[in-house]
């Protein structure tokens, strides 16, 4: 039996209901592109028009946030759930290993357990505990913050699990992420009017539904690089 093969075929399945769900944000906005005669298309027409892609950018962007943090949670759950130690895990995810220790040195004012707790968060290459990679339903998912999905944040993921390949071998996929954060902050946090969020240059129907299909690109990347991370145990040191 190859190695994480029940999380492997969770895994699939997630991407493939993104997928699916991204189809339908696609078709949805195919339903209100303008029309080529270049007759003036109706108020109601504009007003379904921008209410289609305020929802394709939202719930595409919601897909994708989702999806992320259920390929990062239960990988944490598998490794947790194995009988390796802390000393087994690659370097570069060691640091998640001990984020309480890290966490608790924020605010921390008593300096015996100050110098005891960065002796320890300075010497994981030794340590024989068992893992305990971060799990938060509540708070942000370390490594996310909570912010909405950016590319520096699936820079930051590729980083700390020490991925294969490159995090965007294709440039138009990390552009289209930017902009639909962006897109999706204006939206979602009223930073300027309704009305002026789909004036902007780069947010027409169109351009919309190529940004959806990006990310829809972008996920399958994400499975297949994750997939293969599981099964070659990335995650361990070398």
């Amino acid at each position: 039996m190859a190695p994480h093969d029940a999380l492997v075929t969770d895994i699939q399945n997630q991407g493939e209901r993104l997928l699916r769900r991204c189809d339908d944000l696609k078709k949805f906005l195919a339903l209100v592109r303008p029309s080529s005669n270049g007759i003036l298309e109706s108020r109601r027409w504009q007003s379904e028009a921008q209410d289609a892609r305020a929802l394709s950018v939202v719930c595409s962007m919601a897909e994708l946030e989702a999806f992320t943090k259920f390929l990062i949670q239960e990988t944490h759950r598998e490794i947790n759930s194995s009988p390796l130690s802390i000393s087994d895990l690659r370097p570069s995810l060691r640091q998640l290993a001990a984020h309480t220790t890290f966490e608790s040195l924020r605010d921390l004012s008593d300096h015996s357990k100050l110098w005891e707790r960065r002796k320890y968060a300075t010497t994981l290459e030794l340590c024989t505990d068992a893992i305990s990679l971060p799990i938060e339903t509540r708070h942000a998912q370390p490594p996310l913050d909570g912010r909405t999905l950016r590319p520096e944040h699936f820079n930051r993921i590729w980083e700390i699990y020490g991925l294969p390949n490159l995090s965007f071998p294709m440039a138009t996929w990390s552009a289209s992420l930017q902009k639909m954060a962006l897109f999706r902050n204006d939206v979602a946090h009223g930073n300027i009017s309704y009305g002026e969020i789909f004036q902007q240059a780069g947010r027409s129907v169109m351009d919309v539904e190529r940004y959806v299909n990006d990310i829809s690109e972008f996920a399958i990347h994400l499975v297949d690089t994750w997939i293969e991370y599981l099964q070659t145990q990335g995650y361990l040191k070398h």
